[in-house]
């Protein structure tokens, strides 16, 4: 059996549950009431009432220009077409090194080691290509090695016949000999020592370097026998002109 009294207290309590809740917004958006929010319609707007967007000009609805249409292509950037002229003009200087007239006979990446007497140690005169260069006229061979990265002339000398190659402390690496060097502008005796990175390249060399012994010897050779000849016929000539000055002096002390 039910309670009136609980029956009363529900159905007065119904109503109440029915009706709507009171909007605490609503007195925001009334009449004669100003916006809050920049505008003067119901609900929220943000950016009106001339209120800047926080970066810059207001933004545009994607794909919309400049002028409030559709953007189908983007900008093409300008070249610039401005020119500069230098306030120096240079011009191109050809400079030589004195291998264009010259045939590379054999060329490997060495160090070289040059013998100080002074403190009796090796010292190391740096990392570099090392070159046996043919001239193309004469045929006489000559040493070369430079500097990496330098260029800077480090071994410069003639192959001389008879040059004696010793394996440094008995390795196949490095191969030592003495010459007469121009490296430093005058002419010089030197000890060199050049190290190969493989026993196969320190091979080649010896090789080569033995075949360039050959080519000056025939060279030299000839050159040695036409001087000699050259200062034969010389001494021939001077003892002939000697005889004549002594026979016309004699004839001169007899007519006397």
């Amino acid at each position: 059996m039910s309670d009136p009294k609980a029956e009363g207290t529900a159905a007065e309590a119904a109503p109440a549950a029915s009706a709507p809740a009171a909007n605490p917004f609503a007195a925001l958006g009334g009449a004669g009431t100003a916006a809050a929010f920049g505008t003067s319609g119901g609900g929220f707007a943000f950016g009106g009432g001339g209120i800047q967007p926080a970066f810059g000009a207001p933004a545009k609805a994607e794909g919309e220009g400049e002028d409030g249409g559709e953007d189908d292509a983007p900008a093409t950037e300008e070249e610039c077409q401005a020119e500069f002229k230098p306030l120096v003009q240079l011009e191109e200087v050809e400079t030589s090194t004195g291998e264009e007239e010259e045939d590379c006979l054999f060329e490997c990446k060495t160090k070289l080691y040059r013998f100080d007497q002074d403190s009796g140690e090796w010292k190391e005169r740096g990392i570099g290509a090392a070159k046996l260069l043919q001239h193309k006229e004469n045929k006489k061979v000559r040493m070369l090695m430079r500097q990496e990265k330098t260029l800077k002339i480090r071994a410069n000398h003639l192959v001389m016949p008879g040059t004696k190659l010793e394996q440094h402390a008995g390795s196949d690496k490095a191969w030592v000999w003495s010459a007469v060097d121009f490296a430093a502008g005058e002419q010089k005796i030197e000890m060199f020592c050049l190290r190969f990175g493989t026993p196969e390249k320190a091979a080649a060399f010896e090789t080569k370097f033995k075949e360039c012994m050959d080519i000056n010897q025939k060279i030299l050779g000839e050159v040695a026998t036409a001087s000699k000849a050259k200062d034969e016929a010389a001494g021939d000539e001077l003892a002939k002109d000697v005889e004549e000055k002594a026979a016309v002096k004699d004839k001169e002390q007899e007519d006397a």
